[in-house]
Order: C-alpha cells, then sequence, then structure tokens
C-alpha cells in the first residue's frame, strides 16, 4: 500500500493554502466571537447532541468549542465538560449560555489543541474544528485523551450550500473557504489504523437578524471579506433572508454534515 497517497500532507497543502500560518487563533475570533455566536444558531438542541452517546456519569471535552453551541446541551447530560477553545471572547459568551441555563459542572479552558494540557476524558468531541495543519498529530492527541469515545463533525462535500459558495467565489480567490470534506479524515485515520464509523446527516440553522445591512456585515466579519465587496455581500443577503411577520429577518442555511466515531478498543 506504499503507493497510496499521504492523505496528511495532502491535507495539510490544503489547510495552509487557505490561511497560510496563523500563530494566534484566538486573537482572531476574539474580534468574531459575537458574529460567531449569532451564526451558530437559535434552534433549540443541536441534531448532534441526540448522535453523541454520552452517558451521565461520563466527562466530555468539547474541543474548539466555540460559544458553547455543544458544550451547554453536553452539560446537561454528562457529569462533567471541559470546554476549550482558542478565543477568551467565545469561551465569555460560552459561560453566559451555562449560567444562562444554571449549569456549573463545567470548565473552560483557553488554548490551542496541538499544545492544550488535558486530562484524559471519557468523551472527546470536536465540530467544525479540524482545520489543523497537522491533521494527523491532532486526531493522534484526540484519541489519546479519549477513554471511550471519540465524535467529531465535518462537512460532506462543500463547506457550504451552493447559493454560499458561489458568494465565496465571488469573493475570495479560487480554492478560497473549500477545505477538504470527511473523507479525507477517513483517509488520514485509516493510515492510523483507526478504523471509523460514519454517518452522514443534513443540518438546517435559522440565524435572526434586525436587517439587511446587520447580516452582510456580520458575515464580512466572521469570514473576513475584503473591503470593496459590500455591495456584493449585501445583494447575496438582500436575496436569501426571509423577512419576519415581527420584523427583523431570519436565515436558514442547510448543511451536508458527517458524523466520524470511533470506539476506543479495551484492553
Amino acid at each position: 500500500m506504499d503507493d497510496l497517497p499521504d492523505y496528511n500532507e495532502l491535507w495539510r497543502a490544503a489547510v495552509e493554502a487557505q490561511r497560510g500560518e496563523e500563530r494566534d487563533p484566538g486573537a482572531r475570533w476574539d474580534k468574531k466571537a459575537g458574529a460567531f455566536d449569532r451564526a451558530a444558531g437559535t434552534d433549540g438542541v443541536p441534531v448532534e447532541i441526540c448522535m453523541i452517546g454520552v452517558r451521565p456519569n461520563e466527562t466530555v471535552l468539547d474541543i474548539g468549542a466555540g460559544t458553547g453551541r455543544l458544550a451547554v446541551p453536553l452539560a446537561r447530560r454528562a457529569r462533567y465538560v471541559t470546554a476549550l477553545d482558542p478565543s477568551e471572547q467565545m469561551l465569555e459568551r460560552l459561560r453566559r449560555h451555562m449560567a444562562k441555563a444554571g449549569l456549573s459542572n463545567y470548565t473552560t479552558l483557553k488554548g490551542r489543541w496541538e499544545v492544550a494540557e488535558v486530562e484524559s476524558h471519557d468523551v472527546v468531541v470536536g465540530a467544525n474544528v479540524l482545520g489543523f495543519a497537522d491533521l494527523r498529530a491532532a486526531l493522534a492527541r484526540m484519541d489519546a485523551a479519549a477513554g471511550r469515545a471519540v465524535y467529531l463533525f465535518w462537512h460532506a462535500g462543500e463547506w457550504r450550500e451552493p447559493d454560499e459558495m458561489a458568494l465565496y467565489r465571488a469573493i475570495f480567490e479560487k480554492g478560497h473557504g473549500n477545505y477538504p470534506d470527511y473523507l479525507w479524515v477517513v483517509h488520514v485515520l485509516h493510515e492510523m489504523g483507526i478504523y471509523a464509523n460514519v454517518t452522514i446527516y443534513g443540518t438546517e440553522r435559522a440565524s435572526v437578524y434586525s436587517s439587511v445591512d446587520e447580516a452582510a456585515a456580520e458575515w464580512s466579519r466572521l469570514h473576513d471579506a475584503p473591503e470593496g465587496n459590500e455591495a456584493t455581500v449585501r445583494a447575496h443577503f438582500a436575496r436569501v433572508l426571509v423577512p419576519l411577520e415581527g420584523g427583523g429577518y431570519v436565515l436558514r442555511r442547510k448543511r451536508r454534515m458527517a458524523m466520524i466515531r470511533w470506539e476506543k478498543e479495551e484492553g
């Protein structure tokens, strides 16, 4: 099998073409925490929670926890949750959501997964957080940190639905925003001797905005859109936003996702 491609090196090249070397991702995400929180959606319990088989007596490590989209409902189901993220502003919003939910069985940890010092947890979770240059090393750390199982969530097919991908291509240079999909992750795991289970599923998230301009500005902030593209972004949102009866607009976004799961072998 030596003639097969090295998927980790192919992944590294694809990721570095997207963002180059990033020394401080936390600072970048600090500026985007508000926009990210809103983009995470307002729809009840995420479908991923129903797919994660966490048990009441278990501990969970949520890698790249962001503002708590998974960490908060996981804390309702698990004994304890550790939420790791490089952005302090993201974690601050997560703590607010935990407080609002009346939850205290968690801790936050600021840092990058590549170098974070964490204890072993029963379950390791990571949703949309696989933008590591060295994917193999990141996955190996996840496997080592998990006592029972790992659950990862990554896109299947295009990174976003066709309308938004068309917007990306109109604004950014060719290839921007087009991270490799779940199959590459499975290939890297296979090279590591980890034979994961994969479930393909669909999601829909709803985000509410007060105006078209607000939606366009937040998208531009979240995705680092270059200046001079404001009219293009606004035209996109003027077309896709749906007015609400009580005022404001809702954006519904659909994605095809993959859950990549593996259980740790006993002994």
